[in-house]
């Protein structure tokens, strides 16, 4: 199954038609000839990782990685094909954002193992991340203090109830798409619960809400799924934490 996505971005038609081969063996792909028509693609599906030549000439490269940083996060490699071997060259563009540099002409075999080992150590990164969600706070409670101190703890808890609300309404959804589909509707509903968490100091459901959603926008249906799993976990585990009658002694 070709589960990853990938963006080829290449003017010279033979060494596009080369990187379509060695990419379309393993892994799903869209290419372009031209920054521009990349960029409207974009629009409408996050790949998991771009492939970009850097002697395009509709525009600058920089230009084009800064659009491309404004429609998909850090979760996505930007990888740039230079005809230069130049070590200094290759360091430059890392340092403006590019998350690595392969030479051209590109030898297939290097090429490819090239390629795995960026993927595997971006799955890696996103396991990482779900780890750390675990690791959060279930209430943060600096940041609640804080809202105490700005209004009355009736209405506080009026808050938190509306949160839990909106929780339930996206867990209610869920159930009716047993797909788990990253549809738009869902997408917005995650991104509501992410803003709202982080402003209420729901730490662990802020962490998986943002991986959620992340994921979701990239279109990993396999790893957007799982990720679910930890924000419906962590939404119920925030429930069951208002629902203890300690809290309301604090």
């Amino acid at each position: 199954m070709k589960s990853k996505n990938i963006l080829i971005v290449e003017v010279k038609e033979q060494e596009r038609k080369l990187l379509e081969y060695l990419i379309g063996q393993t892994h799903n792909f869209q290419s372009f000839d031209s920054y521009k028509e990349a960029l409207v693609h974009l629009a409408n599906q996050k790949p998991n990782l771009i492939l970009i030549s850097l002697q395009l000439t509709d525009l600058e490269p920089l230009s084009f990685l800064k659009k491309v940083r404004v429609v998909v996060d850090r979760s996505c490699l930007v990888v740039a094909l230079s005809s230069t071997t130049d070590q200094t060259q290759a360091a430059f563009y890392k340092e403006q954002g590019f998350d690595d540099l392969i030479s051209k002409p590109i030898r297939p075999k290097e090429f490819i193992l090239k390629i795995q080992s960026l993927l595997a150590k971006q799955a890696e990164g996103e396991i990482n991340t779900l780890e750390r969600t675990d690791l959060a706070p279930v209430l943060n409670d600096e940041v609640y203090q804080q809202l105490l101190r700005l209004s009355s703890k009736k209405v506080i808890l009026q808050l938190f109830s509306d949160f839990v609300q909106e929780g339930e309404s996206l867990v209610q959804l869920l159930k009716m798409n047993p797909l788990v589909e990253p549809t738009a509707k869902i997408l917005r509903m995650i991104h509501t619960i992410k803003g709202n968490s982080g402003t209420l100091g729901a730490e662990k459901i802020y962490a998986a809400a943002k991986q959620c959603e992340s994921l979701g926008r990239l279109q990993k249906t396999v790893e957007f799924a799982e990720s679910l799993h930890y924000l419906k976990a962590a939404l119920l585990e925030f429930q069951e934490y208002l629902n203890n009658p300690s809290f309301y002694d604090v």
